[in-house]
């Protein structure tokens, strides 16, 4: 084995070297640099600012470099290497890993290339994915990683490799093909879907009900209805899908939909609604009334409903958050017109509507995170009531109450300093990670704690920019969620008030299937 992995390399080796002759000779002599010098760089700063300068020198010789560093042991500099990569543009600089891929036995290392050619967008990786994919002895973490080059890549003509996966014995591929179907449109897939509807676990469920709702089969609409029957987010999915395929809308009412799906398929002839027809039914329809509308019976918060029953709410308590409203007038009714308190009362009334069968927690962070409780427990008489009290002790970190008594000289307990805003910290809470202290393979495969992980809902509140953490950088916090999220499926909805920019909240909530609030300035 070790003779055959040695000859496997001698031969990537070979052919890099005979690539790199034809590279551009700045480029080669930038590469040979960073070789020399990235070693004497000692912190994580110097480290990652460094792997970014490959961005501008690529090469074969520099693919081979930052493919080393995706083993590095500071995980921060393994992502900053794969988004490198990722920008790569010319197939020829993958080429000598492309070309000997199905002879490499190396599963690590197979599987950091199916992630490479897959954030490369690499077109050419197409037939080696495909072929690692239905590989009899593949594992599923090939598997699921396959099903995720291929939709980066975008390859529509997959369907003979997205179809088995479908009925795989792994819920973590089983929820990748799904998101394939979905993704890439595979039109022919839809009724495939079905099945998984039913599926055990409530990722592959979620999966498979985005991908009917974009393939369209009427084979999916009475599954669709029963599985509405059920609690928890899953309710609001299946309304928003069917009314995708039918063009009909019942909202969260399984028993208008059983009538009306009735009565349809007794009209000889009936069938859904063309793409064409549809779009004009969505463009008079009034989403949010109907599926994130206020209905009785349903937990929200600011204004956004949730069928959850698995809800985690994170609250902003940085020292901002002690600032008063500028707006005043939308803010009337409440103690004082301090930014929190009116989120405190948000929170206070969420917790009054949980019914017995969610489940909850909350999490209030500035620089670093104050955990009520660490796991999600029932909203029983007791813990709502523990719960209250708890948010009503809370004040805003180094607000202007702590930054009174330090300018004073008391500041003892309190600790204004520490009301900065660590959004990283708070936001990749619900994955169970800690940015201090990530998990050592930080860009391979799918997670199997995310199948386990019963959370399905965020509240996020936040009134200000990240100001502190190991990334503050707003884009690259969403990068940091999405990659994580792939697997864990969560909903973000978040939840603005202050003067401050809020496309990120925007985006955190828009690319993670959730609903955005401005509450006012």
């Amino acid at each position: 084995m070790l003779h055959r992995i040695g000859l496997l390399l001698a031969m990537l080796l070979l052919t890099a070297t005979a690539f790199a002759q034809d590279a551009d000779p700045d480029r080669l002599a930038f590469v040979k640099d960073f070789q020399r010098f990235f070693r004497k760089f000692k912190t994580e700063a110097e480290q990652v600012e460094a792997v970014r300068t490959l961005s501008g020198y690529e090469c074969v010789p520099a693919v081979d470099e930052l493919l080393g560093l995706m083993g590095h042991k500071v995980p921060l500099v393994q992502q900053t290497a794969l988004a490198v990569l990722a920008g790569y543009k010319d197939s020829k600089s993958f080429q000598p890993w492309l070309d000997g891929f199905a002879d490499n036995k190396d599963q690590a290392q197979r599987l950091l290339l199916l992630r490479v050619f897959g954030a490369a967008h690499l077109k050419g990786a197409k037939d080696a994915i495909c072929a690692a994919a239905l590989e009899p002895k593949a594992t599923s973490q090939i598997r699921y990683e396959a099903l995720r080059a291929l939709q980066l890549i975008g390859e529509t003509n997959v369907a003979q490799v997205v179809s088995p996966m479908l009925s795989d014995g792994d819920a973590l591929v089983r929820m990748a093909a799904c998101d394939a179907v979905a993704k890439l449109e595979l039109v022919d897939l839809g009724v495939a879907v079905v099945p998984l509807l039913k599926d055990s676990e409530w990722q592959v469920q979620t999966s498979a009900v985005t991908a009917v709702a974009v393939t369209r089969p009427q084979a999916a609409v009475q599954p669709l209805i029963d599985l509405m029957r059920q609690t928890g987010r899953v309710r609001t999915e299946c309304a928003e899908a069917l009314f995708r395929i039918t063009g009909f809308e019942f909202g969260l009412e399984p028993d208008r939909w059983q009538e009306q799906w009735n009565r349809l398929m007794a009209i000889e002839g009936w069938r859904i609604p063309t793409k064409e027809e549809l779009a004009k039914k969505a463009e008079s329809r009034r989403k949010y009334a109907e599926i994130y509308g206020q209905k009785e019976g349903l937990t929200t918060f600011a204004g956004i409903p949730t069928t959850s029953t698995h809800v985690m709410f994170i609250i902003d308590v940085s020292g901002s958050m002690d600032d008063t409203v500028v707006e005043r007038e939308k803010f009337q009714g409440y103690r004082d017109d301090k930014k929190f308190t009116v989120v405190r009362a948000q929170l206070l009334s969420a917790l009054d509507s949980l019914t017995e069968t969610t489940n909850f927690t909350i999490i209030a962070f500035a620089s670093e995170l104050n955990v009520w409780r660490p796991r999600l427990v029932p909203a029983n008489i007791v813990n709502r009531e523990a719960a209250k009290a708890w948010v009503g002790r809370l004040k805003p970190i180094g607000g202007t109450e702590d930054q009174d008594l330090a300018a004073a000289g008391l500041g003892g307990l309190t600790d204004p300093a520490g009301g900065k805003t660590n959004t990283l910290k708070a936001v990749l809470h619900p994955f169970g990670v800690d940015p201090e202290n990530p998990p050592r393979a930080a860009v391979t495969g799918g997670d199997k704690v995310s199948i386990k992980n019963k959370l399905d809902t965020v509240y996020f509140l936040s009134d200000g920019r990240p100001s502190i953490g190991k990334i503050i950088d707003t884009l690259e916090i969403l990068k940091e969620v999405r990659r994580y999220n792939e697997a864990f499926k969560i909903v973000f909805h978040t939840i603005a008030i202050g003067e401050f920019q809020k496309e990120f909240l925007r985006d955190l909530a828009e690319q993670n299937g959730g609903v955005f609030i401005d509450l006012g300035r």
